[in-house]
């Protein structure tokens, strides 16, 4: 044990202390002397190493030291003596008045405990669980303060650390199959699955904390590094092929999935990778580009091509929520109905229809039961039609029809006529009758226009003087339509 030096004397000079303290305070010293007679007590608090235990005086001189203080701190007992505890806190906590507030505290409630920085004689910071009891005589009068303090830094690094790798585990295992892995943004390997060590004969231990240069050979760490960095800045998930060598001496071509993995806040903490073996699929590939088998494939890939080409047709020609035409191929048959009706005398007719109070539907039942309607709407306006007939959704809440070779005008009244009958039977949306009606409106090639672009909007205009109107109506073009309010 250090030597204990004699208060009186003034204290080693340090650059960061406060100004040197009068002398302990007799009082408390006598107290301090009852307390060291005790051999057991002194016994016992000088044997504790991993706790600083010490005494300070009513203005919070230091009064005593043990070796677990000494230990912490740094300072030995005739440096450290007559010293304000407040040494041991950063100068913003001590400019702060925050020590003087943790006696007060401690001697108004009957104890004081707290963590936080603390600082060693080197000048170095720990974190630390302070606790202080204000020590009295019978009578109740302050003798001083008993301090314990217990060095928590390590602990507190685990702990972040083990938060930190839930959350990067969680989120991998999310998005998990087959081997497995993940890395710190250093390319660090921070977890591997157990294929992956099968797969490549290692230990896990020989891999963690490891980058693929320390693992892998040169030119495969190289391909793995790249490969992350370009996952990492798109800020996505990207599927790359990678060949490695396994443990069974083979190379084996892997599809590998590699994604960031965000924390709470979205910021960005490790790379996750998703590994498949596709070696047997690329050999099996070979195989069939050498024999028969090579034809059937190549039949079932042009199928499985022709579908997705009928697919994306259907895609580019067909509204993707009522599935009824979209409006370029739509442009493209109403031209040639009119290249065919210059020829043939005969008439075509646009029909412009919006829903009437479609917005209301939506604002009722939301914009899914909306959805539903819309479909409906489409299933019946196409049931009222002919073949030779065409039917797009313009947007929104609005369809445009074509009626192609019409020889009289009195057709387009029946058809329409249906078509609102279609639509006024209620329809059932989400366990809910939902009635709708339109606003018609009709332009004729050629009297109102001689290209679809013209009859669209022509039909357009008549659509809206229905509205005009009180909805529900049907109205035929006039050049009237056109003309400014008065």
């Amino acid at each position: 044990m250090a030597t204990k030096r004699d208060p009186s004397k003034s204290p080693l000079p340090s650059p960061a202390s406060p100004p040197v303290s009068p002398p302990v305070s007799p009082s408390a010293a006598s107290s301090l002397s009852l307390l060291q007679t005790d051999e057991q007590f002194r016994v016992l608090v000088e044997g504790i190493v991993d706790y600083a235990i010490f005494m300070l005086d009513p203005d919070g001189r230091i009064i005593s030291w043990n070796t677990g203080a000494e230990r912490l701190k740094g300072y030995r007992e005739d440096e450290i003596l007559g010293q304000h505890f407040s040494r041991f806190y950063p100068q913003e906590r001590i400019e702060q008045g925050i020590p003087q507030k943790e006696l007060e505290i401690a001697s108004a409630k009957g104890r004081f405990e707290d963590e936080g920085w603390r600082m060693r004689k080197d000048g170095s910071f720990f974190w630390a669980n302070v606790t202080i009891t204000p020590v009295r005589d019978v009578s109740g009068h302050l003798l001083g303060f008993a301090k314990v303090t217990r060095d928590l830094t390590e602990r507190r690094l685990i702990t972040q650390r083990l938060e930190a790798s839930e959350a990067r585990l969680q989120a991998f295992m999310n998005n998990s199959r087959s081997m497995m892995f993940i890395k710190d943004l250093s390319g660090r390997y921070l977890y591997v699955n157990d294929p992956f060590l099968e797969a490549f004969a290692v230990d896990r231990f020989d891999v963690i904390f490891r980058s693929d240069a320390e693992v892998f050979p040169p030119h495969v760490a190289e391909q793995f590094t790249k490969n992350d960095a370009e996952a990492l800045a798109a800020g996505r998930g990207i599927e790359f092929e990678e060949i490695a060598r396994y443990s069974d001496g083979n190379e084996h071509i892997s599809i590998v999935h590699k994604f960031p993995m965000f924390d709470r806040l979205g910021q960005v903490i490790a790379l996750g990778g998703v590994v498949t073996d596709i070696t047997e699929r690329k050999q099996l590939e070979q195989a069939l580009r050498d024999n028969n088998e090579q034809l059937r494939a190549a039949i079932r890939t042009e199928i499985a091509l022709r579908q997705r080409q009928e697919q994306l047709q259907r895609i580019a020609t067909q509204d993707p929520l009522t599935g009824v035409t979209n409006r370029a191929p739509f442009h493209r048959r109403a031209e040639h109905a009119i290249a065919a009706a210059r020829r043939s005398g005969t008439l075509i007719v646009l029909l412009f229809i919006d829903l009437d109070r479609f917005k209301e539907i939506n604002d009722r039942f939301g914009h899914p039961a909306g959805d539903e309607v819309l479909r409906e709407v489409a299933k019946r306006l196409s049931g009222c039609l002919r073949e030779v007939d065409a039917i797009a959704r313009h947007g929104g809440d609005e369809f445009i029809v074509l009626l192609d070779a019409i020889e009289k005008v009195e057709q387009v009244s029946q058809v329409t006529t249906r078509m609102q009958e279609a639509l006024a039977k209620p329809m059932r949306i989400s366990g809910r009758d939902v009635s709708v009606t339109s606003s018609i409106g009709i332009a004729i090639y050629p009297r109102d226009g001689g290209d679809v672009s013209t009859l669209i909007r022509m039909a357009d205009v008549a659509m809206y003087r229905s509205k005009e109107l009180g909805r529900n109506t049907v109205q035929f073009y006039t050049p009237e339509m056109d003309a400014p309010p008065a």
